[in-house]
């Protein structure tokens, strides 16, 4: 399987090479046909002609510099626009001319006429009428989204110039476009009432359009930040780029902002294409699940789509014309490669209906980019389908995706639901169990009271009795009243309410507590090999029965773990204000697997079967340390043991003077106090 998916992304590679050395350096077709003569009345056109029907566009490498040049050229050299792929991206002006021919029309008068020049993103477009011989220009007018217009000059969403009215006779219609754009020429011939409708019914089109784009961009991109799913995230990213892209070729760019920056229109467009770029494939990867099953694929795709969106800095300069050549066939490539892999996926995983739908709404696109790229390359000829392909397959994508992101949505809310209902139940439960261990901790404390009762009693009646049994009431006792505190301390509701649990704080001496702690000990359990080795003095402020909790648990799991090995304690005090308290054993220590789970609740290591225990030792010493702003640490030694290392902090000002006192009592020979972990 690995095998195949890095077949797949190899593929993906050298077709996207491949594909842009051939877009950079492929060499294009020349085709060549009569020119038709445009026939108009004086006035103009009477009816809406489409000037590509006539129009044809020089097409070998003739210099050409002038219209005067473009008339003179032999029309062998010249093919027709209609049905033939552009040139595609180029820096050189790109001429076209046709012959006009001005006869008397009684039945075909009009008013004016104007000519409609598409598309909205060409830079500078140079229209002239010459006379029949080509000497003498009878008209010329510039348009385009760079040409500065005069201030009084009405502005429109396309480039629009007046048709002059001219004698009968012959003449030349004569166009030079200059872009760093695709060389994708739309011509009409307008009367003025077409043009007003036109205008007035496509601009409410257009800006109806721009509407639903940003308001979905809006509700994805806000629902894919709440989600946190990074396919609605670049969904959202590229239903911002498309409208990018509308702004820009419906001329709504050029309408606003022109007036301001010259470059406006090909910055938004340019911006909106490159964006457009690396968000489909990033959206697709992410749909597609890419980056859950083939890693080194997604890897590649998204490094293409930050180059490709990159681009978007070469939007206003001639380095754009390189920029299209390198990226849009390669673009063509990996949608193809990710509709394979979903093909593949898809009937590998055997999600038939799932898999049908996602191939239509990633190959329809596809297929539609596609042919639109081509379009621009001059790979496609200029006609209705090729021109209205990419908007129709994107709406169609818009739609279909828009589907499957509600589908996706729809699951979320039903997860979010099902969460919500699950945690209801789990907090009921919760509930149900505090009270049903509070009234457990209830029912400890009686008969822990009369044993502890009970032991005070004999102890006052067997006064006279060996020490050894005098020994034993004593650990009744203590251990009765620390089991007494552990109640009060972890089965209160309060504890049960939170998710730490209070403590009853006193400033203790750290080295008086551990000897303490660790001579009960040897009474307790005599054969118990444990000792206290190195202790600073260090006032810290501490739970008494808790923290004895905390270290009686570690030196039982050294006791039940490692038994019969030595167990030694320390207790260094370091100038950052904490205390480090050790406790060491010399055993087999603990496997390498089971180090990073041995604090979490319930978890007992692999070795851990031959002794009883529920793995609640050291996750409940970890939970009092933590309670006591500190921290635990476990490591085991490279020859065996195990090191637990507690890091406390404790009081400066009482740790000082209390150190003073113990060096006092040194020089003059007091005796020091009884040890009972009392800092005074």
């Amino acid at each position: 399987m690995r095998n195949i998916r890095l077949k797949i992304a190899l593929l993906a590679v050298l077709m996207a090479i491949t594909s842009g050395l051939l877009a950079v350096y492929g060499n294009q077709s020349i085709a060549h046909e009569p020119g038709r003569i445009l026939v108009l009345p004086p006035s103009g056109a009477a009816e809406a002609i489409d000037l590509n029907r006539y129009l044809q566009r020089l097409v070998t490498d003739r210099e050409a510099d002038t219209p005067f040049d473009v008339v003179q050229i032999d029309e062998i050299e010249f093919a027709p626009v209609y049905q033939t792929p552009g040139p595609g991206y180029t820096d050189r002006t790109i001429w076209y001319r046709t012959p006009v021919r001005i006869v008397n029309q009684a039945d075909r008068l009009g008013s004016s006429s104007f000519i409609d020049i598409g598309q909205v993103y060409l830079n500078d477009i140079a229209l002239s009428i010459l006379s029949e011989d080509g000497r003498r220009i009878i008209w010329y007018e510039r348009v385009g989204d760079r040409v500065q217009t005069a201030r009084n000059e009405v502005h429109g969403l396309s480039h629009v110039a007046e048709w002059p009215k001219l004698a009968l006779g012959n003449y030349w219609l004569v166009i030079g476009v200059k872009t760093t754009s695709a060389h994708v020429l739309e011509a009409e011939l307008l009367p003025d009432t077409l043009l007003i409708t036109k205008s007035g019914s496509e601009s409410f089109i257009k800006g109806a359009s721009l509407g639903v784009l940003i308001v979905a961009f809006g509700l994805y991109f806000t629902f894919g930040l709440l989600s946190g799913d990074r396919s609605v995230i670049w969904y959202a990213g590229y239903v911002f780029s498309l409208f990018l892209i509308y702004f820009g070729i419906t001329g709504y760019a050029q309408l606003i902002f022109k007036p301001v920056w010259a470059l406006a229109s090909d910055f938004v467009t340019g911006t909106g294409t490159a964006l457009a770029l690396g968000s489909s494939i990033m959206m697709w990867s992410y749909i597609t699940r890419l980056d859950q099953t083939n890693r080194w694929l997604f890897r590649f795709m998204s490094v293409y789509s930050v180059l490709a969106i990159a681009g978007l800095v070469a939007a206003t300069s001639d380095l754009y014309i390189l920029y299209a050549k390198l990226f849009f066939v390669p673009e063509v490539i990996l949608l193809a490669v990710l509709l394979i892999n979903l093909v593949y996926r898809g009937f590998h995983q055997q999600q038939y209906l799932q898999t049908l739908f996602m191939m239509i709404a990633l190959g329809i696109p596809t297929i539609g980019t596609m042919a639109h790229l081509m379009l621009l390359m001059g790979q496609l000829p200029v006609n209705e389908f090729t021109t209205s392909i990419f908007s129709t397959s994107a709406v169609i994508q818009l739609v279909m995706v828009a589907m499957a992101m509600a589908y996706r949505t729809y699951g979320l809310i039903n997860r979010r639901v099902d969460a919500l209902a699950t945690s209801q139940r789990a907090n009921q439960l919760a509930s149900e169990q505090r009270t049903f261990i509070t009234m457990l901790s209830h029912e400890f404390r009686t008969p822990l009271a009369i044993i502890q009762r009970s032991a005070e009693i004999l102890g006052l009646h067997l006064q006279k009795e060996p020490e050894a049994v005098l020994n034993r009431l004593s650990t009744i006792r203590s251990n009765a009243g620390q089991l007494s505190g552990l109640v009060d301390a972890f089965l209160t509701k309060e504890t049960l309410d939170s998710a730490t649990f209070g403590t009853t704080r006193e400033a203790v001496a750290i080295d008086a507590f551990l000897g303490d702690l660790i001579a009960r000990r040897h009474r307790e359990v005599p054969g118990q090999n444990i000792s206290l080795i190195k202790c600073d003095t260090a006032i810290v402020e501490i739970d008494r029965i808790l923290m004895e909790r905390a270290m009686l648990n570690l030196i039982e799991n050294a006791r039940k773990y490692a038994p019969g090995a030595a167990v030694w304690i320390s207790a260094e005090r370091e100038a950052n204000g904490y205390v480090y308290i050790r406790v060491v054993d010399e055993g087999p220590g603990i496997a390498a697997d089971d180090l990073q789970n041995v604090l979490h609740a319930f978890y007992r290591g692999k070795d851990a079967t031959k002794t009883q225990g529920v793995g609640l030792g050291l996750h409940l010493t970890n939970r009092i340390i933590e309670a006591h702003d500190g921290s635990l640490s476990v490591s085991v030694g490279e020859e065996g043991g195990t090191t637990i290392l507690i890091k406390l902090p404790y009081d400066r000002d009482k740790t000082v003077l209390r150190a003073n006192e113990n060096r006092t009592r040194s020089l003059t020979g007091y005796p020091e106090p009884p040890r009972n972990g009392d800092p005074a």
